[in-house]
């Protein structure tokens, strides 16, 4: 074969690739769905990068200019928003982390349970309906209207109420690098392994522990597997061998060099005791279901971690054993100290977060070989029936393609047609530099939606140990003027810090003094003369 002939193989295979690698990943962010922006957690981790790059008043917001813990996300939202404008890539963005997922997952299965020889094409593609089925937008449905709320990402997330997805696109969505490594590591791509593990970990930073227990466990499956070599081999030959063994660990180090540095000296350099009232906030006040093993192990903690232990069973005879089960180790080991200790920074550590790369692998696993046997069992089926079973797979995707898009277009009408939207709309048009506004905690949509700085709200908050406490003591300023069912007097702390406009509620009473400039069904808003 001549060498250009060989350059347009190569050629026509990426692009083989690349068009089955975009629709699979078009038909899995529509079977999973996202949620529209900016929702949930995205109210936190766009914000810096929004207010650098020129979005609304944002620049002058408080939280806006603390040091935050996401460098690369921030930088990532800072450059997209900066030089394009077009939001939309943000979807784009958490599709082509999905398709990863989806790749990275599949590639897994193939390469450890579907790709013997004996199990057909078509089961392959029956396969791939049951795996987008556990991850649809239909089945969370389906198991919340069943189970109820806390049951929706059984099959899919972490202990503690993490995930590697979910709806909304924030830095713990890179965290599906960590599965990619995994394949890439089965693949014999070691040093890739541990780079993309790197960065996932760089993205956001409580990867950290998982990455290194992922590579942990690829250098001591590397070293069993050639400890044959390494003790029989001649002295010279096998420290080389040891080395090269153990050089994946090193390069993961320098990898993650960068993002550790960042934290220590962005982090770790407060006072003793602020630091201890700060963890004690973090973790006892603003994300106990995040931090408190008391919070989070309940009746589903108890599946999760069945069904991890069910995984390893079942692998146990290959390299995913080790692959999976060293991290295990590690996040229970971890855990058990936490609980035992009461270790307000290890709980921040999160070593249960290892769980939401193991939970969804041991499920995708699971049904891999749960298909595998009855492949095996029915290979006796005519070719009539197994073209039967794929039509059926085939309008299995179709549905849950129908119900994401659905579900897609509620979500943006529910997001439109909520209270809040025409008081966002109004500040949006009328907003003005030097502006603060006073809002209830819960208002948590107020910065991207309106533009506009806010005093406090609580679910977006900081991470340096002393802008920590002051969050806490505007939350509880906030609060407690919130609470009051009338305002006898303005309180003094308002003019005091910078605050311009207040929203109320719909009746709850003003304070004397201010001047009502807009109002709904839902809300008032008043400034400060």
């Amino acid at each position: 074969m001549s060498k250009n002939l060989r350059h347009l193989n190569k050629v026509h295979r990426f692009w083989r690739w690349a068009a089955r690698f975009i629709l699979l990943t078009a038909i899995f962010a529509l079977v999973y769905t996202q949620a529209p922006l900016y929702t949930s957690n995205q109210n936190l981790y766009f914000l810096p990068g929004l207010a650098q790059a020129g979005y609304g008043d944002l620049s002058a917001d408080w939280l806006a200019t603390r040091t935050n813990s996401m460098p690369l996300f921030t930088a990532l939202v800072n450059w997209t928003y900066r030089f394009t404008h077009l939001e939309a890539l943000f979807y784009v963005y958490y599709a082509l982390l999905m398709g990863v997922y989806l790749y990275s997952a599949l590639g897994i299965v193939w390469f450890q349970v579907l790709g013997a020889s004996e199990v057909p094409f078509s089961w392959k593609w029956d396969y791939l309906a049951l795996f987008l089925l556990v991850h649809s937008a239909a089945w969370r449905f389906l198991l919340g209207r069943t189970l109820g709320d806390n049951w929706l990402y059984i099959l899919e997330d972490g202990v503690a109420d993490q995930r590697l997805l979910g709806t909304v696109f924030q830095p713990s969505a890179f965290g599906v690098f960590l599965v990619l490594s995994i394949y890439l590591f089965l693949k014999e791509r070691t040093y890739w392994a541990v780079l993309f593990a790197a960065l996932a970990a760089s993205f956001h930073p409580t990867y950290l522990l998982g990455a290194a227990a992922l590579t942990a466990a690829y250098v001591l499956l590397r070293l069993k597997e050639r400890w044959p070599r390494i003790k029989t081999g001649d002295a010279s030959p096998r420290l080389r061998l040891v080395w090269e063994t153990c050089l994946p660990g090193l390069l993961a180090l320098l990898a993650v060099l960068p993002i550790l540095a960042y934290t220590y000296l962005n982090f770790a350099r407060f006072p003793v005791e602020i630091a201890a009232q700060a963890r004690d906030i973090l973790v006892d006040y603003r994300i106990p279901h995040h931090a408190l093993v008391s919070w989070w192990f309940d009746a589903t903690a108890v599946v999760k971690i069945a069904i991890v232990i069910f995984s390893l069973f079942i692998v146990r005879r290959s390299r995913l054993f080790w692959i999976l089960g060293i991290p295990f180790i590690v996040a229970v080991v971890l855990t058990v100290v936490q609980v035992l200790s009461g270790n307000t920074a290890l709980a921040l550590l999160f070593p249960w977060r290892i769980s939401v790369f193991l939970l969804p692998l041991s499920t995708v696993l699971i049904l891999a070989y749960a298909l595998q046997g009855i492949a095996k069992r029915s290979a006796a089926f005519s070719k009539s029936a197994q073209a039967y079973f794929t039509i059926i797979s085939g309008g299995l995707i179709l549905i849950l393609v129908l119900i994401g898009i659905v579900r897609l277009k509620l979500d943006f009408q529910r997001q439109a047609q909520h209270d809040d939207r025409p008081l966002y709309a109004y500040i949006n048009a009328h907003r003005a530099p030097g502006q603060q506004y006073l809002v209830p905690v819960k208002m948590q949509d107020f910065r991207l939606a309106s533009g506009a700085p806010a005093y406090v709200d609580f679910k977006s908050h900081p991470y340096q140990d002393a802008d920590m406490l002051e969050w806490y003591r505007r939350v509880q300023l906030a609060t407690r003027f919130y609470k009051q069912d009338e305002c006898e007097q303005m309180p003094e702390w308002i003019k005091d810090e910078g605050i311009t406009h207040i929203v109320l509620p719909a009746g709850q009473a003003a304070c004397p003094g201010l001047e009502r400039v807009y109002k709904d069904k839902a809300y008032s808003l008043y400034t400060i003369p």
